[in-house]
């Protein structure tokens, strides 16, 4: 099959802040840049204009179950597997069995801390971090434990949309090296926009910049689900070309501190810009899993 050239959007890639194009084969992303070379480079693509739309990686919900793809897909998500929550007297045996460990909600982190960090002297810190440790919900959590948690890859996985944040600091969470996951599921219903709102605004708190909630739905999801190659939930070649593009209105960026926040439209501040959060939900025009249409376009 030919590569698939797509032109004249807006495309959130770390290969490049000013990207308006990305090609794609084989269900794999292989270049992102700006239009003009797009054609020389892949003179026998097949064309699809963008028409100005934003193109960002696919949000990904990692507690999938009971949910259809067909409805995420309608929402711009992508669906991925994370095994049933357990509780702490299970982490020892399913890391010695090379399985993953997902603690259930209310459980303690010191303990899940504690535990990872004897392990990871007994075994190893690559047998531990192989089971992807994932901590449900935003408990409090001291220094020394976020520190032990991220030594062993752990991840946190919030749910916005489910539990209240109010006075959590995850711009604290996201500066110890935990990696940040977070869910866009309310019940059976997902709604993306809503949970990136929930991770930026924290009443009493401080929130994340739009940039890392948008990180934590999609490349932080994947991780939680068991993605280790870094690449999952991105747009860089050798990605899954797995991809959403939004009619939206203008790009802006914005701080990561509530106290502090101002929108900004400065290509000089060097941050990708985002959706505004404070504007009405972008449309969804298309979606694209693994190389292949999965959602709606006009």
């Amino acid at each position: 099959m030919p590569a698939t050239l797509a032109t004249g959007g807006r495309v959130l890639t770390p290969a490049s802040r000013d990207a308006t194009a990305l090609a794609y084969e084989n269900g794999l992303l292989v270049w992102a840049g700006s239009d003009a070379p797009g054609p020389a480079l892949f003179p026998d693509a097949r064309h699809v204009d963008l028409d100005g739309d934003w193109v960002a990686p696919a949000f990904v919900e990692c507690l999938s179950a009971g949910l259809e793809p067909s409805d995420a897909h309608a929402a711009g998500v992508v669906l991925a597997d994370l095994p049933d929550p357990h509780g702490s007297e299970l982490v020892a045996d399913r890391v010695r069995a090379g399985e993953r460990v997902v603690l259930e909600p209310g459980s303690d982190p010191a303990r899940l801390a504690s535990d990872l960090t004897r392990l990871a002297e007994e075994l190893g810190g690559p047998a531990v971090a192989r089971s992807t440790p994932v901590l449900l919900g935003a408990p409090a959590i001291g220094d020394d434990d976020l520190a032990a948690l991220a030594a062993v890859g752990s991840v946190i996985l919030l749910r916005p949309l489910v539990d209240d944040l109010s006075g959590t600091d995850l711009v604290r969470l996201a500066a110890s090296g935990v990696a940040l996951a977070a869910s866009v599921r309310a019940g059976d219903e997902l709604r993306p926009w809503d949970a990136l709102r929930g991770l930026t605004t924290v009443p009493g708190g401080r929130g994340l910049s739009p940039r890392a909630a948008f990180t934590a739905t999609t490349r932080g999801a994947r991780r939680a689900a068991g993605s280790r190659d870094g690449a999952d939930g991105t747009l860089i070649p050798g990605a899954p070309a797995t991809f959403a593009r939004w009619r939206t209105g203008e790009l802006a960026v914005v701080a990561a501190d509530d106290s502090v926040q101002r929108w900004s439209t400065d290509p000089r501040s060097g941050v990708p810009p985002m959706p505004d959060l404070s504007a009405p939900d972008p449309v969804l025009r298309g979606l694209v899993v693994d190389g292949e249409p999965a959602g709606p376009a006009e």
